[in-house]
């Protein structure tokens, strides 16, 4: 039987995702994910640099080969959707809206089960009564609403993660003597036997010295994970496999784990411990290669190549540089809005000695916890190309640490609990003015996010693979490179087309290096006037162009490039009457939100497509 806790997470996920359009965040989102599967499924698709032999050294040996010639990404999350598109396409459903529709249905469910896995990590790190709280806060998180669902690689990662952390052994639960005292002054019908009876049966349970986190039904249904650590280790190595950056914080409590093994069980005990692990990571990174191996037909490692040349050749840096203090002042602010206080304050209370923070009574697990992940944010600060969704994994056990601070000032009420949110107020334990605050903080910021900010972006796909601007025979984006989807929403065979693209330089030098988007942008009219419709590239690029010499029947632009101006025969002219004169005409417009919000000021002004005057 489905856990009701997860059947809630599912409604409520659907209700925020589906009835929403589809709206732009991140280009991995398309092209490391959707656009690789359905170029496998069917034939066509864009695949960027990562899922392509890179240029290898001039060594010959295997490190050159399976390493830094390998390729930077593994297929176990693009071959979920693989198997979707697969299955559509045997039904012959490919031509249907479900060709978009489909993979957000998957995306629903990764963000469902890591709310309810959320919710038994509480159970775990704190206690039973903890879980609604958690759950509470993973489904009104504006972060995890905005993310989890979509097709991001951090969307499994967080759920494996957190899978894992359920599974993984911490430090036992005590029952603290004080909060024994607290639960018989509020169960004083309950006899000496029951308590006795109790605390013998929820040993591993702290009750954190807070009479709100004293539930009758979690005291005798204990919703948390049972531990495992052969199943921990295979879902935290299956989630480094798709993105290794969690990888310092699973050192850090697994080198915890070996030291209280050896402390309480002896050395053989920690070796036994490390022995497994090793047997079992080994184990599943040969299974992901073969998966890899089975979609690719080649032997590599994408974790060692994504290392090598992402940190070591420091490629990541050339898509923008961040300072080591991004995380801290970026990522965790955005990523716990609007929870900062009680997340703060209750993180501090974890990670600071016990005698620091008196008034806080907080369990083992969540010390350990507190400096793992201070140790993994400060590892990956050190990173030189930083966004908000690489600590993604982290928020989960985040959100969990606002709790302690939240119940602590929470009193039950009787009094009114038949209203709807008074009573999920007393199901949650959350104070009156903090729930509020909490669950419609996130309102309009959600609504901008998934109605508008870079809906445009998405939806003029959809339009044009409904046909609505006419028959799509050729297709030119000139936006900042992966500004869009591409096939996995155009799913058009017969459609010619490119884009603007922005590869690093791998096996070039780096100091000379340009992108078909630094071309175009420096002298946009000029692009036109000249090359136009041939992609910009490089003198030694030029052979390699496969692009059709006709001007193609549909273009894509952003608003802000039409005021562009450049000369044409002594005479200053913009892009708009450049586009004219090629023939051109603008057939649709949509706002694609404010432009202040923009990420890159070449994608303001709205989106716009311009066909060709026949």
């Amino acid at each position: 039987m489905i856990p009701r806790a997860l059947l809630l997470s599912l409604f409520i996920r659907t209700v925020l995702t589906l009835p929403f359009p589809h709206t732009y965040f991140q280009p991995d989102e398309f092209y490391q994910a959707l656009e690789i599967a359905h170029n496998y499924v069917f034939g066509y698709g864009y695949l960027t640099w990562e899922w392509k032999d890179l240029p290898s050294l001039a060594t010959g040996g295997w490190y050159d080969i399976y390493v830094a010639g390998g390729r930077m990404r593994g297929w176990l999350w693009p071959g979920v959707f693989a198997g979707i598109y697969k299955l559509l396409d045997i039904l012959n459903l490919d031509n249907t809206e479900l060709i978009v529709i489909a993979p957000r249905l998957v995306g629903i469910l990764v963000a469902a089960l890591t709310d309810y896995y959320t919710y038994k990590l509480a159970s775990k790190l704190i206690s039973p009564g903890a879980s609604s709280a958690a759950i509470f806060l993973s489904l009104t998180s504006l972060f995890n609403a905005h993310l989890l669902p979509r097709s991001l690689s951090t969307s499994p990662e967080t759920l494996l993660t957190t899978m894992a952390l359920c599974y993984f052994p911490f430090p036992e639960l005590p029952f603290s003597k004080s909060s024994l005292q607290s639960m018989n002054s509020v169960h004083k019908e309950r006899s000496e036997t029951d308590t006795a009876n109790l605390q013998d049966e929820k040993r591993q349970t702290d009750k954190l010295d807070y009479l709100s986190m004293d539930r009758e039904r979690p005291l005798f249904t204990d919703v948390s994970c049972s531990e495992n650590l052969p199943l921990s280790i295979i879902l935290a190595t299956t989630a480094l496999c798709i993105r290794p950056t969690t990888i310092s914080l699973w050192n850090y409590l697994g080198t915890d784990l070996v030291i209280r093994t050896s402390q309480s069980s002896g050395l053989c005990a920690g070796v036994r411990v490390i022995a497994t692990a090793v047997l079992i990571i080994f184990a599943t990174l040969a299974a992901s290669t073969v998966v890899d191996y089975n979609f690719t037909g080649r032997l590599y490692f994408p974790a060692l190549t994504f290392i090598y040349h992402n940190i070591i050749k420091n490629i990541s840096s050339f898509y923008g540089s961040t300072n080591s203090l991004y995380h801290i002042t970026q990522s965790i602010p955005i990523m716990l809005f609007p929870i900062w206080y009680w997340s703060l304050r209750g993180f501090v209370s974890s990670l600071l000695p016990a005698a620091t923070l008196p008034t806080f009574e907080t369990p083992g697990p969540l010390r350990l916890l507190s400096r793992a992940i201070t140790f993994s944010i400060f590892i990956l600060s050190l990173s030189p190309h930083s966004e908000w969704r690489f600590l993604h994994p982290l928020l989960p056990p985040l959100l969990i640490f606002a709790i302690p601070p939240l119940v602590a000032g929470h009193n039950p009420h009787i009094i009114g609990c038949y209203r709807l949110t008074q009573s999920i107020r007393q199901y949650t334990r959350i104070p009156k003015h903090p729930f509020y605050l909490i669950l419609f903080a996130p309102i309009v910021p959600f609504l901008y996010l998934n109605i508008f900010h870079g809906a445009a972006q998405v939806e003029v796909m959809n339009i044009l693979r409904r046909g609505q601007l006419g028959e799509v025979k050729s297709l030119v984006a000139l936006t900042p490179c992966h500004s869009i989807p591409w096939q996995s929403h155009l799913h058009s065979e017969d459609m010619e087309g490119w884009f603007l693209t922005c590869e690093p330089p791998i096996g070039v030098n780096a100091d000379i290096h340009r992108t078909q988007q630094d071309f175009f942008y420096q002298t946009p009219v000029t692009y036109l006037r000249d090359v136009f419709p041939y992609p910009p590239a490089q003198l030694h690029e030029i052979a390699n162009i496969t692009a059709n010499p006709s001007k193609p029947t549909h273009i894509i632009v952003f608003g802000e490039l039409l005021n562009r101006s450049g000369s044409i025969e002594d005479r200053t002219v913009t892009v708009q009457e450049t586009l004219v004169g090629l023939e051109y005409e603008q057939v649709w417009s949509r706002w694609n939100g404010f432009d202040i919000l923009q990420d890159e000021d070449e994608r303001k002004g709205g989106l716009q497509v311009w066909r060709l005057v026949t």
